[in-house]
């Protein structure tokens, strides 16, 4: 936080070991460290090494730099130097009124002359001071004061001085927080019904202005409150535009400049008033009420810390952490079994409730876009949460236009459009069929658009002009593209949202040629009659699995409803993955049209089948009704090693479709990975980096020590079943 402390001392009075002791290094300055920097220690005429002061004018240059650049942050610092005249203080002052700061000074000037002159021959060589030095210093210490403006401790007072404790608020009956208001002052006055009561608290967690279209009328009613003294007023990250425009500096918010600031040009708001609103401004609210701890701060943080005093300021304004973190989970998990509950604004890009997390409440809302303005208010009563709708708000609509591709309307039209693209890719196969598929560049550069999306697993006779087979439109997992980061899905899925389980083999298809009258079997861009091992195990697992009488069934099904089957192919033998199996089984996935456009039958329509058949389907696990459910359930399973399955497929209610690949399944697959190199002999391109957690280094030293043919011709399943039984072992 906003606090500078100067020691003041002569040299070998003891300064440095005080640090050390009270652990402390890490908060400090030191001007003979930075003399080091510039120097090593120099012989003298007197064959000793010293600290030459031959440089100090750089030094103090670098040390006012590196100061000046901490309280940008609001960081707590301490300055080591003897700082034994007035002038060498008064030197920080104006750094101090610019960053806010408050100035202490812990004075070691007591101690006695002797004590000084003993400890300093004590001392390293290159760190004595010639006597007389010490003498001089001495003497000013003794005739100059600190100045009046420095609050000065004993170095015994000093810790009970920093300690940052909270303020008893229990004298007010209630007490009422605001998330970030952004110029919106009709929803805020429609809230307070024009009075601030005296027995209760007021406390904004800011962002007073930018983005909404009352920010003159709220800057107003803020300046004429500002002296409440049932008033706490935050400093949030758009507020120092506030100070800087009060003091007529240019700011570098294009938001500020071009929209909020002329609106504050034409409201003949008084300079001075804003600036001293600035000056009301405070880092956080730290607090009890009613036998609990409350943080109040603007942009949310992971924890409460033992002395938040050593936290910068910039934490408790912009957040810990990115923008994207979940403070208020992470609040929660670091802070379990404490009484203490935080309140914040400034940020909830998953679109999370008041209360956001246990004991952590967010008050973000987006009030500025038509959102809410979002309050808490502490009584004795308990903690109350509100929402107050703003509807008075400038829709923001984007510039761009995109361009929507015509649709294509017939097989033809959709075989030319998929001959013509760069990244597809078309296999000949027996009976006029083709298969379509994006190509690895594609998949490398990430180059994808509505047209090679539909090039997976998708069969065309290209006489007839059918589509015989086809699987899904690719789809990706969460955070692999921008619309299936989590940022992103909070706005576009829509709702209810279902979780089917994902079975971990490989996908097989069973379409129907009308020409042939047969049905048939896909794998991986290729036909079961071409003889490619995945097209053929499914068609004879297919044949394993079904009897005649299905068989037939099945083919007049996908026959009269001109649709195919999509499963998830299981062979533990033939094709092991990651995940563990003990039999052979083909998974119904979906029953997919044989269409140009991607639809599919209800997932009603693929359990009713997968009954009349005898076989399994996929399961659904999790139905949410709302992003709040569905978010913290992802948080939950996306951190959970103990699932040892390979993931979930989520859809929406819209149909879009995206997957979640889970802890366990992704760390084996890196180990799969792993073997392969090492059984190549390129374990030294292994970037150790990526072995992240003690499993990974164990599992990385014990494969390293396993013959490579064994590597080689070992699954990852076997691989991982040998490596934990020896483990076992070694325990024993």
């Amino acid at each position: 936080m906003r606090t500078l402390v100067l020691l003041r001392g002569c040299p070998g009075v003891g300064k440095s070991t005080w640090i050390k002791e009270n652990g402390l290094e890490q908060y400090t300055l030191s001007a003979d460290s930075i003399r080091l920097l510039f120097q090593s220690p120099v012989l003298n005429i007197k064959g000793k090494y010293e600290i030459s002061p031959k440089h100090d004018n750089k030094v103090w240059d670098l040390l006012l730099n590196l100061l000046e650049s901490r309280m940008e942050r609001g960081e707590f610092t301490i300055i080591d130097a003897t700082h034994s005249k007035q002038s060498m203080i008064s030197r920080y002052k104006p750094l101090a009124q610019k960053y806010r700061y408050r100035v202490y000074v812990v004075d070691f000037s007591d101690v006695d002359i002797e004590t000084i002159l003993k400890r300093n021959r004590w001392r390293p060589e290159h760190k004595h001071v010639p006597a007389s030095s010490i003498l001089n210093i001495y003497e000013r210490m003794t005739t100059e004061t600190v100045p009046s403006w420095v609050t000065v401790l004993k170095p015994e007072e000093f810790e009970e001085a920093m300690k940052y404790k909270p303020r008893c608020f229990d004298n007010y009956e209630k007490i009422h927080i605001f998330g970030d208001i952004h110029g919106c002052n009709t929803v805020l006055q429609e809230y307070l019904k024009g009075e601030l009561k005296e027995n209760e608290l007021y406390i904004f967690v800011s962002d007073l202005l930018d983005r909404g279209i009352e920010n003159a009328q709220l800057l107003k009613f803020m300046i004429k409150i500002k002296d409440f003294k049932n008033l706490i007023i935050l400093e949030g990250n758009h507020d120092r535009y506030i100070k800087m425009y009060g003091h007529e500096e240019e700011t570098p918010s294009n938001t500020f400049n071009n929209k909020t600031k002329p609106e504050l040009d034409n409201s003949s708001i008084d300079k001075k008033d804003i600036r001293q609103l600035a000056r009301k401004f405070h880092q956080l609210a730290y607090f009890t009420f009613n036998n609990t701890e409350y943080i109040v701060t603007h942009g949310g943080i992971s924890t409460v810390p033992d002395n938040l005093l050593m936290t910068a300021t910039t934490q408790f304004i912009n957040g810990v952490g990115d923008y994207s973190d979940d403070i208020d989970y992470e609040f929660a998990k670091n802070t379990a079994g404490q009484n203490v509950i935080q309140i914040h604004g400034h940020r909830n890009m998953f679109r999370l409730p008041v209360l956001a997390a246990e004991r952590s409440y967010n008050l973000e809302g987006q009030v500025e876009k038509g959102g809410y303005l979002r309050v808490v208010t502490l009584s004795k009563n308990g903690i109350k949460t509100h929402e107050i709708k703003n509807n008075l708000f400038k829709n923001s609509i984007g510039d761009e236009v995109q361009s929507v591709a015509e649709p294509i309307s017939s097989v033809e039209e959709l075989i030319s459009h998929l001959r013509k693209h760069e990244y597809i890719q078309e296999h000949n196969l027996p009976n006029n069929i083709s298969s379509f598929n994006f190509t690895k560049q594609a998949f490398r550069k990430k180059k994808w658009d509505q047209t090679n999306v539909k090039a997976r697993g998708l069969f065309i006779n290209t006489e007839s002009n059918e589509i015989v087979s086809r699987s899904y439109d690719k789809f990706f997992n969460i955070g692999e593209r921008t619309e299936t980061r989590m940022h992103h899905l909070v706005d576009t899925l829509k709702f209810p949202v279902k979780v089917y389980d994902k079975a971990n083999g490989y996908l097989g298809t069973v379409g129907y040629d009308s020409l042939s009258d047969k049905l048939v079997f896909t794998s991986k861009s290729f036909t079961s009659e071409l003889g490619n091992d995945h097209a053929k195990w499914v068609e004879e697992l297919f044949i394993k699995t079904f009897n005649k009488e299905q068989i037939s069934y099945i083919k007049e099904f996908l026959k009269s409803n001109n649709v195919s089957l999509v499963f998830e192919v299981i062979l533990p033998e033939k094709d092991p993955h990651i995940i563990e199996y003990n039999k052979d089984k083909l998974v119904l996935l979906d029953i997919v049209k044989r269409q140009i456009t991607y639809e599919k039958l209800p997932y009603g329509e693929v359990q009713k089948l997968a009954k009349r058949l005898s076989v399994e389907s996929k399961k659904l696990v999790h139905v949410f009704a709302n992003w709040t459910d569905f978010y913290r359930w992802y948080l939950n399973v996306s951190q959970d090693y103990s699932i040892e399955e390979e993931g979930y497929v989520i859809e929406d209610a819209g149909g879009f479709m995206t997957k979640l690949k889970l802890p366990y399944y992704n760390f084996w697959k890196q180990m799969r990975g792993l073997k392969h190199k090492i059984s190549n002999k390129h374990e030294h391109t292994v970037n150790t980096s990526s072995l992240y957690t003690p499993l990974h280094n164990r599992f990385f030293a014990w494969a390293k020590t396993k013959d490579r043919a064994y590597l080689k011709s070992t699954s990852i399943i076997k691989l991982r079943n040998d490596f934990e039984k020896e483990a076992v072992m070694a325990v024993k």
